[in-house]
């Protein structure tokens, strides 16, 4: 038998690419191996809440509701596309706000003015409120929808929700060091004062925004999945 195969690493995120081609994290990051870290942000009450799930009988009250999958997909990526699209508004010069609007006082600001970065620390912090929200309902409802599909999808959609509660602190100060990284980089670009330094932030941001989507996302979009296999193994 062969040996079991490692966990890839957080590296591999597009997220962590970015910050390390910033140079805001290098190979000594603790976070960077965050799938190796697992089992440390799983205490003992966490395990014993993951071995009752386990031991339910998915069978147990199971009431079939037949879907085909592709509201629940509609469903998850219109909130995709939401996100995507407020956050590209909100980091697009000059034009249509979106619902979290960039500081305007850094489009007015005169070259060699020392800028702040609290307004832009709050910008950022209210995107990943608004991401943390949205996901969270979206996925609640890919759950609803597992439930009542087959009694191996109900099981699934319980293990997530346990999954869900157990990793919501550890996840959200994972995501909370981003911003506090991203201030070492706005502190770098302000020293270096290179013409359109804030217009290249503006960008940087964007794409860490929309790499930390795309890891919110990946539990979500691992039920549509498996949702759409078993519509297709079990028509």
């Amino acid at each position: 038998m062969s040996a079991p195969s490692k966990p890839l690493p957080q590296r591999n995120s597009r997220l962590v690419r970015l910050l390390s081609d910033l140079a805001l994290i290098d190979d000594s990051w603790p976070q960077r191996e965050f799938a190796d870290r697992l089992g440390q942000m799983l205490n003992f009450s966490d395990s014993i809440l993951l071995a009752d799930a386990h031991k339910l009988d998915p069978n147990k009250g199971f009431e079939k509701n037949t879907l085909d999958g592709e509201d629940l997909k509609s469903s998850v990526l219109q909130t995709k596309r939401s996100l995507v699209n407020n956050l590209i508004k909100s980091c697009s010069p000059g034009g249509p706000a979106g619902r979290i609007p960039w500081p305007k006082f850094y489009d007015q600001a005169d070259s060699g003015t020392e800028l702040s970065y609290d307004p832009l620390q709050r910008f950022y912090l209210a995107h990943q409120r608004e991401q943390d929200l949205a996901i969270r309902v979206a996925r609640s409802a890919a759950r609803d929808a597992l439930s009542s599909c087959s009694p191996g999808l109900r099981k699934l959609a319980t293990l997530d929700s346990v999954f869900e509660d157990t990793l919501m602190e550890p996840t959200r100060r994972f995501f909370a060091l981003v911003p506090q990284l991203l201030e070492r980089r706005f502190a770098q670009l302000q020293q270096q004062q290179q013409p359109q330094w804030l217009n290249q932030f503006r960008k940087e941001v964007q794409a860490l925004l929309l790499a930390e989507l795309d890891l919110r996302l990946q539990p979500l979009l691992g039920l549509v999945e498996a949702l759409e296999r078993e519509v297709v193994a079990h028509p």
